[in-house]
């Protein structure tokens, strides 16, 4: 819901002076009552009603925006006073949020430059010393920047500060025609102070190049097509991200280098794709730049794997399977209800990077076959590189069987914290049920609507939800229960009309209850979980499409129960 702390102080400040005005109207209504045994007037008595209606639906509007943005609201708010403790905290809750979102920015902005940087190679001489250096530089302030968890001001600006001199080395070896001379006199002290001389004269004299310009062969020769497998070399272990060094194969026929335009690299990274292939259409592809022999349309059909790969390349060895997880949910808790192929479509390409957990699945199932990925491609000019690279992680990974283990295997890891981003939840307390739905059906969306249900008839009885899903793509809803009595729900769900037990359900105990996160496969007849609020203080649902081709359609079915007497597990 939008939060409008503005308003709502406007609005308690005039209740508030109203109240002053009633109070005073009051006591005088009191003396003449205990003097002469005069009742309060009509419009009295009116105007008590009509502002304690106003009060409770102020409470109940406040407490809700404050349940939005994770704040507990204590009981026995019974005055308008008490609501101004609730209004600061609300306005310190959403400050927060706004330095976490441009502290996380500038993070993400900052760790594409540095992944970019592990990239760059020297033509001649892979050990070249001085860009070893640079590159444990990097390496060094990208774990430093995951690590940080302040969100100050002056954390972004030291963040950002120390990744400057990448930012310029970046834009040296990306843009030469289109700097003037202080320009590039600049770039190369900056250059040369941070990581010596050697390595501003191998820049300037174009010895260093980035990953995705060492993949391109000189067309000097005799145009002779090009198969991607021959273009592309074995990767390097010592120097991941190893797929980066393939950012624009051409293979059909090698056209004339093309000069690329100066870009602000201390922004993103870099192609970022605006109109990726979909992915209902992989199998029957038309053909696309690639075929044509342009060379335009393979790499950026391909960016989302060089993104993910670039990203799994950096933590496979350092991190596990629930610790990655954690940590790009925690950045995009909405990464895993995006369309793989699509990812470059949000948050300016870096969501991409996050689909690094599902290649770390697929190599799981078919070890070394994610490095070899690029050289196993065969040429084939009517399909795009990326619709390529999805079919053989499809493949490899055997995903229509798999991916359900995938997404079991990350509900494990992020629930309850940092928790997946949801589709709608709902609050079930002894006295109401608050459900809390996305007002549009944007991925990511941070808004929501409210309804709160009193009477058991609209309480106790089914609340749909229903959306698309493409492939391979899920959909995760909860259901919080803030009470100490044994209620019910039954969950059905039903996909393309039909019962299906495309999802899982997980129970995460109550407070202070001994036990441990169940994870359970959704059944087509339905599913029932007795014993809500008092034994278990959440449900979390995932639904989700195992179709790698073919998009769907669900609608899942929410009954609470008040009384669970024959209710089945």
């Amino acid at each position: 819901m939008n939060v409008n702390l503005d308003a709502f102080a406007r609005q308690l400040a005039d209740l508030t002076g109203r109240f002053a005005d009633l109070g005073a109207k009051l006591a005088e209504a009191a003396r003449e009552l205990q003097d002469g045994g005069a009742p309060p007037s009509d419009a009295l008595v009116e105007a008590l009603a009509t502002g304690s209606r106003e009060f409770i639906e102020l409470r109940a509007e406040i407490v809700l925006a404050a349940e939005t943005l994770g704040l507990v609201v204590p009981d026995g708010i019974e005055s308008a006073r008490s609501l101004e403790p609730v209004l600061v905290a609300m306005t310190d809750a959403l400050q927060a949020e706004q330095r976490r979102a441009a502290f996380d920015e500038s993070r993400e902005r900052v760790v594409a430059v540095l992944d970019r940087i592990a990239g760059v190679r020297h033509r001649d001489d892979e050990s070249f010393e001085p860009l070893v250096v640079a590159q444990d530089k990097a390496a060094e302030l990208k774990q430093a920047a995951l690590a940080l968890t302040e969100t100050t001001a002056e954390q972004i600006e030291a963040l950002e500060a120390a990744a400057h001199p990448f930012v310029d080395l970046l834009t040296m070896l990306e843009a030469t025609e289109g700097l003037d001379d202080a320009r590039f006199s600049a770039l190369e002290e900056s250059i040369s102070e941070a990581f010596g001389r050697q390595t501003a004269v191998a820049a300037a004299r174009k010895h260093l190049v980035l990953g995705e310009q060492s993949a391109r062969a000189p067309a000097l020769a005799e145009p002779e097509p090009v198969r991607l497998a021959e273009t592309v070399r074995a990767p390097e272990p010592v120097r991941p991200p190893e797929p980066v060094r393939v950012q624009e194969p051409e293979p059909v026929v090698a056209p004339p280098p093309r000069q690329t335009p100066p870009k602000k690299v201390d922004r993103m990274p870099p192609q970022r794709v605006r109109e990726p292939e979909p992915v209902a259409g992989a199998p029957a592809a038309a053909p696309s730049a690639a075929g044509r022999g342009d060379g335009s349309g393979s790499d950026e059909s391909a960016q989302w794997w060089l993104s993910a790969s670039a990203r799994w390349s950096g933590w496979k060895n350092t991190l596990g399977f629930s610790e990655a997880t954690r940590e790009e949910i925690t950045k995009y808790p909405y990464l895993l209800s995006a369309p793989i192929q699509q990812s470059l479509e949000f948050e300016e390409g870096l969501l991409a990077y996050g689909y690094s957990l599902i290649l770390d699945h697929v190599e799981k199932q078919s070890p070394g076959c994610i490095a070899n990925a690029l050289t196993n491609l065969k040429s084939d000019p009517s399909k795009p590189i990326g619709t390529q690279l999805y079919e053989y992680l499809v493949a490899q990974g055997r995903l229509s069987e798999t991916y359900p283990k995938f997404i079991e295997n990350v509900l494990r890891a992020a629930v309850p914290e940092p928790g997946p981003w949801v589709q709608a939840r709902m609050i079930h307390s002894k006295d109401d049920t608050r459900v809390f739905r996305r007002p549009t059906p944007r991925l990511g969306e941070t808004e929501q609507t409210a309804q709160r249900f009193l009477a058991d008839n609209q309480r106790f009885k089914e609340h749909k939800f229903d959306g698309p899903l493409p492939p391979l793509t899920t959909r995760f809803f909860s259901i919080q229960a803030d009470l100490k009595d044994a209620h019910g729900i039954e969950v059905k769900l039903s996909v393309d009309g039909a019962p299906s037990d495309a999802g899982f359900l997980m129970t995460v105990p109550a407070a202070g209850k001994a036990g441990k996160l169940d994870v359970r496969r959704l059944s087509a007849e339905g599913t029932g979980v007795p014993g809500v609020g008092r034994d278990y203080g959440a449900i979390w649902l995932a639904i989700f499409n195992a179709d790698p081709m073919r998009q769907t359609s669900f609608e899942l079915g929410l009954t609470l129960r008040k009384d669970t007497r024959g209710m089945k597990k």
